[in-house]
């Protein structure tokens, strides 16, 4: 498995890198210090599994180095590396293509969840950006609850009972997901009251199965940070 690690700090790319190959022992990890070494790197091997990317790193340019990465190489994963967790700006970076987004604060657990997320065909998004995602369809350009059937129970939800329901289906208490969204306990019960009535569903764990049955995205998962 190879894996490349783009990011024009040194201290903290040989960090992550050592990281990195202790979560992942079998992974032949390799590294470059800004946007056009990346891709020399990249193009010098067809075998990338995964590609970690600094937002920052010089020769991206923002987002169309973004871009230029996903587009001229779509079979490989893109992973954003940030220290900027501001949703919108993942909302955009998600919107082109990419299939994570890691803020740099985050714990050993969340790295390697997310790059397994990633590895397995999925999508990694940071639960306190997950409102943002699931409001502007951004997870990958189409709007995955606008292409459901119109009867189907999922579409009448809201942007806020998505993400109480993506929580829910992560297991999360109605305290932990208040915490989450920046929400009252008491309006994340009326939230998920209204969900099982919608869903017909007689519990939470009855509603997660009625989602995914419904069609549920999958690729909506998150995983605590």
């Amino acid at each position: 498995m190879h894996l490349l690690i783009a990011d024009d700090h040194m201290l903290f790319r040989s960090g992550f890198k050592l990281l990195v190959s202790q979560l992942f022992p079998v992974a032949e990890l390799f590294d470059a210090g800004d946007a056009n070494e990346a891709w020399d790197v990249l193009n010098a091997d067809e075998e990338f599994h995964l590609v970690f990317l600094d937002l920052a790193m010089p020769g991206m340019n923002g987002t169309a180095g973004v871009r230029r990465f996903v587009e001229r190489r779509p079979s490989v994963p893109v992973v954003i590396l940030s220290a900027h967790t501001a949703p919108e700006e993942i909302a955009e970076c998600m919107g082109l293509g990419v299939r994570g987004y890691i803020p740099k604060s985050s714990s050993e657990s969340v790295l390697r969840n997310a790059v397994e997320l990633v590895l397995a065909g999925e999508i990694y998004v940071p639960r306190h950006a997950i409102d943002q995602i699931l409001t502007e369809g951004s997870t990958g350009g189409a709007d995955d609850f606008e292409n459901l059937p119109e009867n189907n129970p999922l579409r009448q939800l809201t942007p806020r009972q998505r993400s109480t329901l993506s929580l829910m289906i992560e297991g999360l208490s109605n305290k932990e997901i208040a915490r989450s969204l920046g929400l009252l306990e008491s309006t994340v019960k009326a939230h998920v009251k209204v969900i099982l009535r919608k869903l017909s569903a007689q519990n939470r764990t009855q509603a997660a199965l009625i989602a995914a049955d419904l069609g549920w995205p999958r690729r909506l998962r998150t995983w605590s940070s």
